[in-house]
């Protein structure tokens, strides 16, 4: 109540001042609409985050913590009204989105080089929370069901946050694309976690569990997860084709595409967060157009995310939060060591840098979106003792808001610590990512490697049959003319096709060597093949300068070829002397020097 702290001054009718202002309350709060709450939650975000920004912390925590201020637990500008249930429509489509956005992280060929590391790291996180989190709660609570259902919810990170930081700081990376899609297969594992042990909660408190088979939360389990697979794929294959037709409105095509994912998926007990994750992961894969559709509701994201973060903190309820407070804090310990201990052993075992494995348990602290959404459900089942779904909402509710807070503190560090901010920027060789290094790779002869980098960059670009045809055969005549080896064991091979928005291309690792008739006789062993569209040319000069003074490096090229993974040759990549010929497009002109002059 928004002067239930304050003092009571008496007027001479008799009527305390503090009851005349809890009167007024009540009837303006009883007043408010949906969108007028709506409306109040999202000023009161966009405030808290431009605050909070200004104090060098994150918006999201300022988002939170301005939420809390208006919430039950500050002045209660919303006294009878349950935002979590109120505008709960709301919070599912925005949970849609966002697991459709990061869906679209599972991209084979952006991952295709790191599904090892990915796969090990989410697995290992996932056990390690689940498992300990399920011990700790057991412990207190000697209710093994109870316990499991917390330690389901224990394996979720919260996407919106972990995607709104990244944007914020404008990272990119192996770290981030690890993060991402560590984050997506957490979410998968933990949702379809949570459906059986959710249905062994309610079968334990069912009066009806004993006309049922043990297999039932097997069974449900599996409708869930192969139903929302279905419905995602059949929804993102109607909509790959719709985008490709050109007087289509694509941002109204995604919009409804994502409103039928979660209001088909609820009709059918299915789960809207699996349905986006595989509807994602459908356009992700689909096509380069497909892909770019993920994107075409970026502008309501900043508002969802600003709303839902806002929702989180003014739905925490202190005194729930002190009922409950030892459960949650052993809960929040028990989660983050899990995840820690997990992600750093699935690492380890990985073999992957040590500048991604350290730091991505600090990356998995934040919780919202997913788990809010599972409280959500759980709350709506009538099988289960309302009094242990309550319980069960209190502790990840509170815990959520908690770690909401401190969180992204531990996101953005490790951000900063896998130096990964502030270069989500174009680069004039942008090409030079992970997903498009091919290490070891093996060719008969110099015709044999243009054909396996060629297929290579095909299959990373989702080049069409048509134009894999057009860069063969202009590849191979350019060869013709004259050999592309630049000596020192490098090459450059170039081709061209027809449609594209900038210069691309694919790096080879052979360190057996290849006889591309190089001017110095030596063998290759670093292929760099060059991708122009038509109407690069300048743009393809600059490129090919730049990347020959960079493959001319005698430490640079030296260690390329004795790279482990394409991870590691990144690393290389991206060490202290290559930004000067990989430099940013947005950075100080400078003059490039010609090709000619560079070999």
């Amino acid at each position: 109540m928004l002067y239930k702290g304050g003092c009571n001054v008496l007027y001479e009718d008799g009527i305390y001042m503090s009851d005349w202002f809890m009167g007024l309350d009540f009837y303006l709060t009883s007043e408010m609409g949906p969108l007028l709450v709506l409306s109040i939650i999202l000023i009161t975000g966009i405030v808290g985050g431009a605050l909070a920004r200004k104090l060098h912390i994150p918006g999201i925590t300022g988002q939170i913590l301005a939420g809390a201020i208006i919430g039950p637990a500050g002045f209660d500008l919303f006294m009878g009204h349950e935002l979590t249930e109120d505008l709960q429509p709301l919070s599912t489509f925005a949970m849609g989105l966002i697991t459709v956005a990061v869906g679209s992280q599972l991209s084979y060929r952006r991952i295709h080089n790191a599904i090892r590391r990915i796969v090990s790291i989410a697995l290992g996180e996932v056990i390690g929370a689940v498992v300990c989190v399920t011990l700790v709660t057991w412990m207190i609570t000697k209710n093994w069901n109870l316990a499991f259902v917390l330690g389901a919810i224990g394996a979720a990170t919260a996407p919106a946050t972990t995607v709104a930081l990244i944007r914020e700081t404008r990272s990119k990376g192996p770290f981030v694309k690890t993060l991402l899609s560590v984050v997506a297969l957490d979410n998968m594992l933990c949702i379809v976690l949570f459906a059986f042990a959710s249905t062994l909660l309610a079968d334990y408190e069912s009066a009806e569990a004993s006309s049922r088979s043990v297999f039932w939360p097997l069974f449900h389990t599996l409708w869930q997860f192969g139903g929302s697979m279905l419905l995602g794929i059949v929804l993102g294959s109607i909509t790959e084709k719709m985008v490709h037709r050109p007087k289509v409105h694509d941002f109204s095509v995604v919009f409804i595409a994502i409103l039928l994912s979660v209001g088909i998926s609820e009709m059918l007990d299915l789960s809207p967060l699996l349905t986006g994750l595989f509807f994602g992961m459908y356009l992700g894969n689909a096509s380069e157009e497909a892909m770019r559709q993920t994107r075409s509701l970026e502008p309501l994201e900043l508002l969802l995310f600003i709303c839902f973060f806002t929702m989180a903190g003014a739905s925490l309820h202190l005194e729930d939060l002190a009922d409950v407070g030892f459960v949650c804090a052993a809960y929040m310990v028990a989660r983050i060591v899990g995840k820690w201990v997990g992600a750093s052993i699935g690492g380890v075992l990985s073999r992957t840098s040590r500048r991604i494995w350290p730091n991505l348990g600090l990356g998995l602290m934040p919780q919202a979106g997913v788990a809010i959404g599972l409280v959500v459900f759980l709350r709506g089942n009538p099988n289960v003792d309302p009094e242990v779904s309550n319980f069960i909402s209190t502790v990840i509710l509170s815990a959520v808001t908690v770690n909401e807070i401190i969180g992204p503190f531990f996101t953005r560090m490790a951000l900063k610590r896998a130096k990964e901010t502030g270069k989500d920027k174009r680069r004039l060789m942008e090409f030079l990512q992970e997903e498009y290094i091919l290490v070891d790779f093996k060719a008969n002869d110099k015709w044999d490697a243009l054909h396996v980098l060629s297929d290579f960059y095909a299959r990373t670009h989702h080049t069409g049959s048509a134009q894999r045809e057009l860069l063969h055969r202009t590849v191979e005549e350019r060869e013709r003319d004259f050999s592309t080896a630049i000596g020192h064991g490098a090459a450059i091979p170039h081709g061209r096709i027809d449609e594209g928005s900038r210069v691309n291309g694919v790096l080879g690792i052979c360190r057996e060597g290849i006889d591309f008739d190089a001017p110095d006789g030596e063998p290759v062993k670093l292929v760099m093949l060059i991708v122009t569209p038509k109407g690069f040319d300048q743009e393809h000069l600059e490129v090919m300068a730049s990347l020959a003074r960079m493959i001319s490096d005698e430490a640079i090229r030296t260690r390329l070829i004795a790279a482990i993974d394409a991870n590691d040759a990144w690393e290389i990549i991206e060490g202290e002397e290559t930004p000067n010929y990989n430099y940013y497009l947005d950075a100080p002109t400078r003059e490039t020097p010609s090709l000619e002059s560079t070999l």
